[in-house]
């Protein structure tokens, strides 16, 4: 009961911690915005980079030094080689709760999580710290009707490979999380339509990845192929989990496509294509549950420091004085101010 009570008071002051840091790191954003990003893009980017970074931080010090979660890295030598190094799409599958997590974890271990950028709906960015941060990181967000989509997505990609340093774009091809029941589903859509069925992924929605291929062809290098899994007989690897200080392990699968392998000619070539990788990504999350690893080399992971050097210091800068400022109302001796703190705790 005691540990319960612990875990939800930590995890109740570590958001609030992120939740006012992020707000005071939109403040900034914003300011850095008027000020640079007609002037002066490229140093926006770059301070831009390191804002989102001691944001993002605070969440992956949770995974790390919190819970002492992990992902181990997989993929052939020139594709780990690559990864991280040069402007790419990643097409990944989308079955876990913390997918976004382990991702976020990769990308700090490859010193570009500042620049991971993501397709999310336009609703999100109406959304304090997370939603407004991604506005000011130039995330693509998107209505989820194509008609509308496709005539602001080929700008928006061109927008983000005009970067300095290396963007990584993650692209759920499959749309939404896998669940059982949207499985079915996805599968009936299948059957109907005389499309590859699938054991452990939904159908890949075609629209959007095919105009962003065509429209990339020549401006990126590769894409890479990322498959996510993580072994049998541990906690399911959930975000209340993590906040509990519960333990996982991830593997993460990296393979690089040049983009020249990629047939762009028509709809139907690239779609066939779309589809064909899915099931290789089937096959691969099938041998993976069966020998919980993928193949080729694996690199072990280690924690990072800097993600636990950040989130300290806006426990310092944000909490402590907060806690201080509770202490000093509980100890005036006035009772409504003392019922009155203790009822803004339990908001």
């Amino acid at each position: 009961m005691l540990k319960a009570i612990g875990y939800i008071l930590l995890g109740s002051f570590m958001t609030f911690v992120f939740l006012i840091s992020g707000l005071i790191i939109n403040g900034l954003q914003a300011l850095t915005y008027v000020l640079l990003y007609n002037t002066n893009r490229s140093l926006y980017r770059k301070i831009n980079y390191y804002l989102i970074y001691t944001s993002w931080a605070q969440i992956l010090a949770m995974c790390e030094w919190w819970s002492n979660s992990s992902c181990n890295l997989y993929g052939d030598e020139e594709s780990l080689a690559h990864f991280g190094k040069e402007h790419t799409i990643v097409v990944m599958n989308h079955k876990y709760d913390t997918d976004w997590l382990m991702c976020w974890f990769i990308c700090d271990k490859l010193q570009m999580l500042g620049n991971a950028k993501t397709c999310a709906k336009k609703s999100l960015r109406n959304v304090p710290v997370i939603g407004w941060g991604w506005v000011f990181a130039e995330m693509i967000f998107l209505e989820r009707n194509w008609e509308k989509d496709k005539l602001i997505l080929g700008t928006k990609l061109d927008n983000l490979v005009s970067y300095d340093d290396p963007i990584m774009l993650l692209y759920f091809c499959e749309g939404t999380r896998f669940t059982p029941a949207k499985h079915e589903a996805s599968m009936e859509f299948a059957k109907a339509r005389n499309l590859p069925l699938l054991k452990h992924h939904l159908c890949p929605r075609t629209s959007g990845f095919n105009f962003a291929v065509s429209h990339m062809k020549n401006k990126m290098n590769a894409i890479y192929q990322v498959q996510l899994g993580f072994p049998e007989g541990q906690l399911k690897p959930t975000f209340s989990n993590m906040l509990r200080g519960h333990r996982f392990v991830g593997d993460m699968y990296v393979k690089r496509i040049p983009m020249s392998e990629i047939p762009t000619d028509s709809d139907e070539a690239t779609t066939k294509w779309l589809h064909q990788l899915y099931q290789e990504k089937d096959k691969l999350m099938d041998d993976y549950l069966k020998t919980n690893k993928f193949p080729g080399k694996c690199i072990r992971l280690q924690r990072s420091y800097y993600s636990l050097a950040h989130s300290l210091l806006w426990i310092c800068l944000v909490g402590v004085p907060v806690i201080y400022l509770i202490f000093r109302l509980l100890t005036m001796g006035s009772m409504w101010v003392t019922s009155l703190t203790f009822t803004v705790i339990a908001l």
